[in-house]
């Protein structure tokens, strides 16, 4: 009780709570588990972005009530497990029929009925488990700001989804391409498909706030982070730290100088605000990353579950984590990989 205490006091300082889901297919179940951990925890974000599993992740946390949140990600997790197993269990069975072809053609492979890239469920199925995991009512109620990154499949260019300025449906969740596989989502006119990777420096299309902010990334190779996730963290974190130290100078100034033109032009690009960014990394070993993020299985999804709630715990147990940043940075990073914490960046 004492621990919660604090945390909590720790909590009250941030002005927001964000959210940051990047893609990883099957490894979002990770995701799913730090969502619960955070629900029950008592700490809702009121800010989310989100990119290929971690739009469809987002959407749940968004377009639910906070008491509803959990069983709607797990009831998701559960089915999208039961169709992927059914999908592959009619592969096996089509292949097994047919083994005795393969003397009969050249590529044996030409037997099965998917190609390894296809998703572990057909887009109509994923459409309607969305459907049913989401009320899209709420969702575009804006009660919580939820942004997806997608790609356009012509020119490959990025852009954003906003309930704050787009009325989202399913399509647009589609469209952030949460599986592998799936065929581009036509909207406005454009098509749009082959995903693409929301990171933290999204936030700087928010007002400047004090802010907490979970980065999940299911899937991250080397410490340090080569990820998007990662490069675009330390270039914030190089940005907002040089804000800050404007805002402090800005702070020393004589009123008369704060007055010069050119110096209120250079005191505009200050914030007093800061970011604690905490970055959860599930998996950050190469070996066999390709079955991983196919395999829907209960076991490996509940154990990623179990990795992403333990891993939010870890996080939160660090009262100094919470604390506010040192006064001359204006980003503040901490990091737990595959369950062990690193050092304060």
């Amino acid at each position: 009780m004492l621990e919660r205490g604090r945390r909590q006091q720790g909590l009250a300082r941030f002005e927001r709570i964000a959210l940051v889901l990047s893609g990883c297919q099957a490894l979002g179940a990770y995701q799913a588990g730090v969502c619960a951990a955070l629900e029950q925890g008592g700490i809702r974000p009121d800010w989310i972005a989100g990119s290929g599993i971690g739009a469809v992740t987002g959407a749940i946390v968004a377009g639910n009530p906070p008491h509803r949140r959990i069983a709607a990600l797990r009831r998701f997790w559960q089915e999208l497990s039961r169709l992927a197993r059914r999908r592959a269990g009619w592969r096996r069975r089509w292949w097994s029929t047919f083994a005795g072809m393969r003397r009969l053609i050249a590529d044996p492979e030409d037997l099965l009925p998917a190609s390894p890239g296809q998703p572990p469920v057909a887009a109509a199925e994923l459409c309607e488990l969305i459907n049913n995991a989401v009320d899209f009512g709420r969702l575009n109620s804006g009660a919580v700001r939820l942004m997806l990154g997608v790609r356009d499949f012509r020119t490959t260019a990025e852009r954003f989804f906003d309930n704050d300025r787009d009325v989202l449906t399913a399509d647009h969740i589609l469209a952030a391409a949460p599986l592998a596989g799936l065929p581009p989502v036509a909207l406005g006119g454009r098509r749009y498909g082959g995903g693409s990777a929301v990171s933290v420096a999204a936030l700087d299309r928010a007002p400047p706030a004090d802010t907490l902010c979970f980065v999940i990334d299911g899937y991250d190779p080397s410490p340090g982070g080569t990820s998007r996730a990662a490069r675009e963290i330390a270039a914030m974190q190089r940005t907002h730290d040089l804000r800050r130290m404007i805002a402090l100078l800005g702070e020393r100034l004589p009123p008369a100088a704060r007055r010069e033109a050119d110096i209120r032009r250079c005191l505009a690009e200050g914030r007093e605000a800061t970011m604690t960014i905490l970055r959860l990394v599930h998996d950050d070993g190469a070996a066999g990353l390709a079955a991983k993020v196919t395999d829907y299985s209960p076991a490996a999804l509940t154990a990623r579950w179990r990795a992403g709630e333990s891993d939010v715990l870890a996080s939160l147990a660090h009262p100094r984590w919470l604390a506010p940043p040192p006064r001359l940075a204006g980003i503040v990073v901490h990091e737990v990989r595959g369950g062990v914490v690193a050092s304060q960046r």
